[in-house]
């Protein structure tokens, strides 16, 4: 725990670090949100995925102190609003059968059983209340410890990395954002087996498991696996700031890809098709992605994006509101 520096070297402090931002919004849905053209701050620095606003309560100038691994932290206002859109994910695979990483024709055939669970704990978590709330957490654990244990009883394929680590970003949403401190303490402690998983994804550079699926299905696996690494990364930046009042992980998010037309992640098949002429769509980096939004370029925003977006240091239009 961090020791907060005497309130005169705050204000000095404050005086050389004067920076803003407006944001926020709670809950947001699938619709494109428009940058506002007048508040967009031209030419962007590198890496500038977060801000060090003048507000934070951390102690900066410790924080900024070593050059590498290169730290960083957001305002408040970002903060919360990313923990609520990552509650929501959690409401919007249980109403929807979708995710913002789980695209909605990915399981609707022959779900496997990782995916199962997850639908199931997801749902009880919802209805969770005092009364229920330990037969709640002891599924929980008993579907992770499942989990987990399929993993070193065989060979895990492509598909099977991409579910597990898809249902463990959920399970440690649950955990880290829920305000239990046993499952918090029991979600860090397996960070290390989601990033594993993770890692293990990202470096499965092409698909080609089954040659009888169609070019709409390898592109749903293919960008289901780039939201999944991206939103594994984010969810434990977002936890660290929270926990620790920084994270060391916008160097490696920066270079992540991100598809351009994010609108295809959300479209039918036949207009998938007419799009993109069954090639997939363009792809730049983060770091591109946030070069260009802050440009003004017309990018459509749904939540994905909008967490990506949620921590990007320039102003933005207020979302629409929108309850799942």
């Amino acid at each position: 725990m961090q020791t907060m520096p005497p309130k005169s070297t705050v204000e000095i402090r404050d005086q050389i670090i004067d920076q803003s931002l407006a944001w926020t919004s709670s809950h947001m849905d699938e619709q494109p949100v428009q940058p506002e053209q007048d508040t967009v701050p031209r030419g962007p620095s590198p890496c500038a995925a977060f801000e060090i606003g003048s507000s934070t309560e951390y102690d900066l100038f410790y924080i900024n102190s070593f050059p590498y691994p290169e730290r960083a932290t957001i305002r408040q206002e970002q903060l919360d609003f990313c923990i609520l859109q990552f509650k929501d994910i959690i409401l919007q695979l249980v109403h929807q059968n979708r995710a913002p990483f789980i695209h909605h024709d990915s399981y609707q055939l022959a779900p496997p059983v990782a995916y199962q669970d997850l639908l199931g704990i997801s749902a009880m978590y919802c209805q969770k209340t005092p009364q229920n709330q330990t037969i709640t957490f002891s599924m929980l654990d008993s579907r992770i410890s499942s989990l987990i244990g399929s993993s070193k009883s065989s060979p895990w394929s492509t598909k099977d990395y991409l579910v597990g680590v898809q249902a463990m970003i959920i399970y440690q949403i649950i955990r880290l954002f829920d305000g239990d401190i046993r499952q918090r303490a029991k979600a860090e402690g397996q960070f290390r087996i989601l990033e594993t998983w993770t890692s293990q994804l990202h470096a499965t550079s092409n698909y080609d498991e089954s040659d009888t699926e169609s070019p709409y299905q390898r592109w749903i696996f293919i960008e289901s696996a780039r939201r999944s690494v991206t939103m594994s990364i984010m969810v434990q930046a977002i936890y660290s700031i929270l926990k620790d009042g920084y994270c060391t992980s916008v160097p490696e998010m920066t270079t992540l890809p991100v598809s351009v037309n994010g609108a295809l992640w959300v479209a039918s098949e036949d207009v998938w098709w007419q799009t993109t002429l069954g090639l997939g769509g363009e792809l730049i980096t983060y770091e591109d992605f946030l070069a260009q939004w802050n440009g003004g370029q017309d990018l459509y925003a749904g939540i994905y994006e909008s967490i990506l977006i949620g921590a990007c240091r320039h102003n933005v239009r207020r979302p629409t509101l929108m309850l799942l």
